[in-house]
């Protein structure tokens, strides 16, 4: 009896071990994606999301640059769909804007940093890289991304149509090179990670649907089964698919849907007029917005069903709104158009800037030259840099080999 105690012991002993040792491996292990983004306040918030094969919980470590002793605070876990990986994300709160904080990934050693937002920008600017349709090939991606660095945005917006996976579980490794391509070349060799914030498109669904003919109740399970990637990947702007931003009193950005999983007529129409008649209210300095499909488009028809959909229902909106500037994409070419306003080139209109070029192969565009709304067109991949201070604002487009392309309005080029 005594030798069969002691044999039980030291399997017990033996399991043990390797529980502990397994638990040692999970907490060193590097994460396969890192990402951050905002849901609520970019001030005194972020979202910190990253990727595991282990679905134990992990301690996130973060402090203010410079401190000595660490905060910590434990990750929710969830589903990477049709992956063994799994979502480890923590919500940070009661963060002191423009302010650098450290990160550690549980007993992983590198330690990483990101910044908060500033309450004001009278004084200092702000900047922001944009675009969208990222990656038809990694390669492609990472080389654009590596143009982007050198100008040290604060945070960075995509429109849609990311890793090109289609809501189908066949192409999640689309998704991992996506992921690998933001690690690899949106983290500074210092550190720094990037903030990013992301549109829908229609490549990350499976298929749109009729929004009137599901009810209510179940509207949320359909935008999961139609886009199992972008509703349970990233945080914002989550259920219903389209949301607001806002940064301090100086900008609030608009997310939208265009018909993939929200019908641009309804309820969202009803959210945008709310909310724009909000920021109006607010005096907000800068309110912008950022969705797929565009209404001036570069490269597709201009009497397309969404375009002209667009058109319809939110340009009005848009153009009783305070707004300025309006990010497209879709189109995978570069394009500003001239200040519109009823449909009419108009010196107090919104500009139009897209096309969602910046990891996909550029097409043929319409000659600027003879297209009414076009103040240039481009086939080339590139993202666009956007300066705020104050209630001024900067543009240049960059594209995939660093040469400044555009700007707007004709200020001295900013140069990284």
């Amino acid at each position: 009896m005594k030798s069969q105690s002691k044999k039980v012991n030291i399997f017990i002993c033996f399991l043990s071990l390797l529980v502990f040792y397994a638990a040692t491996l999970s907490a060193q292990e590097e994460p396969s994606g890192i990402y951050l983004t905002w849901e609520k306040d970019p001030t005194s918030t972020m979202t910190i999301d990253w990727h595991l094969k282990t679905n134990a919980t992990q301690t996130l470590f973060y402090r203010k640059k410079g401190d000595e002793n660490w905060m910590k605070k434990t990750g929710n876990v969830s589903d990477f769909p049709f992956s063994d990986r799994k979502i480890h994300r923590v919500f940070l709160s009661g963060l002191s804007a423009d302010q650098a904080y450290e990160v550690k990934f549980g007993a992983y050693e590198r330690v990483y940093y990101f910044k908060t937002m500033p309450k004001d920008i009278s004084r200092n600017p702000i900047k922001f890289a944009i675009g969208g349709d990222t990656m038809h090939d990694q390669k492609v991606m990472e080389k654009t991304n590596l143009q982007v660095l050198p100008y040290n945005p604060d945070f960075i917006i995509i429109g849609g149509d990311l890793a090109y996976a289609n809501g189908d579980g066949k192409n999640v490794k689309r998704w991992y090179a996506w992921f690998e391509a933001v690690k690899n070349t949106l983290i500074h060799e210092d550190g720094r990670m990037i903030p990013i914030m992301l549109g829908i498109g229609n490549h990350e669904v499976k298929s749109g649907f009729d929004a009137e003919s599901i009810p209510e109740h179940l509207k949320e399970e359909k935008r999961k089964e139609s886009a199992p990637f972008y509703y349970n990947l990233f945080a914002f702007p989550g259920q219903p698919g389209y949301g607001v931003l806002e940064f301090g009193k100086y900008l609030s950005f608009l997310f939208l849907d265009s018909d993939h999983t929200n019908a641009i007529d309804g309820p969202q129409k009803d959210w945008l007029a709310r909310e724009l008649a909000l920021q109006k209210e607010k005096n907000t300095t800068h309110v912008m917005a950022i969705y797929h499909v565009p209404a001036y488009p570069s490269a597709r028809s201009f009497t397309g069903r969404t375009q002209s959909m667009i058109r319809k229902h939110w340009v009005p909106l848009f153009e009783k709104s305070t707004m300025n500037l309006a990010f497209e994409n879709h189109d995978h070419a570069y394009k500003r158009t001239y200040p519109i306003k009823n449909n009419n080139v108009d010196e107090d209109g919104i500009v139009y800037i897209g096309d969602g070029s910046w990891g996909t192969r550029p097409r043929t565009v319409h000659d600027a030259a003879s297209t009414w709304y076009l103040e240039t067109s481009q086939s080339v991949r590139a993202f666009t840099l956007v300066t705020l201070q104050g209630k001024s604002f900067n543009i240049i487009t960059v594209d995939e080999d660093g040469n400044i392309i555009d700007s707007y309005p004709n200020n001295p080029l900013i140069k990284p």
